[in-house]
């Protein structure tokens, strides 16, 4: 359901995402691919409530519930990757976002491990906002015909309230995207914890 477009705007807590040469920024993406993150998308610095009231990406959406301040919440211009095959994080539904989180921490540690010295201190992952899993699902969908989440729900960590977070999913790989609320203490057998890896930033030249 369509909400209207946000006046105010609220930056999402900015993280730091390192530059690098075009080389190391290459080896980078090489890396990744060898681990199944192919899937790479460039996320644009829109919240929610701005997809949800273009006429573009409106249609998308199935059920739209969030509160003004999540609707406004916009992620930095970034580049992410995903392994299509391997977003859920295992075992991490039903947890706390809490937990949830410690989860993705744990999954970053692991990457790490896996990937050349040189280049996997430029990589981070973190527990996502709406607006990036939305733009993924997105570009998912333009690219292969396919949705990112079938049939589950990735936790955020946007607050509709003191007590609930917002999720991005669907329930049936052919309905429409939704955007619900779930009690940050509580898990839930359909939503999960994501594995969503930022790249670095490649130096102008």
């Amino acid at each position: 359901m369509p909400v209207e477009r946000q006046t105010a705007i609220t930056p999402e807590p900015r993280f730091e995402i390192p530059t690098v040469s075009e080389a190391l920024y290459t080896q980078t993406r090489e890396a990744l691919a060898k681990e199944g993150y192919t899937f790479v998308v460039g996320i644009k610095s829109v919240s929610i409530g701005q997809l949800a009231a273009d006429e573009a990406t409106s249609r998308r959406f199935d059920y739209f519930n969030a509160s003004e301040d999540v609707c406004a919440i916009v992620p930095p211009q970034m580049e992410v990757a995903i392994n299509p095959n391997k977003l859920r994080i295992k075992k991490s539904n039903s947890k706390s976002t809490d937990t949830q989180i410690k989860k993705i921490q744990k999954e970053e540690t692991t990457l790490k491990g896996k990937l050349p010295q040189e280049v996997r201190n430029f990589i981070s992952m973190r527990m996502q906002n709406a607006s990036v899993l939305m733009q993924a699902d997105f570009k998912y969908q333009e690219e292969t015909g396919e949705v990112l989440f079938t049939n589950w729900f990735g936790r955020t960590d946007d607050e509709a309230s003191p007590d609930l977070v917002i999720n991005v999913g669907r329930a049936d790989p052919t309905s429409r995207l939704s955007v619900g609320a779930w009690v940050r203490g509580d898990g839930y057998g359909p939503l999960f914890a994501v594995s969503v890896v930022v790249l670095p930033r490649k130096l102008a030249v």
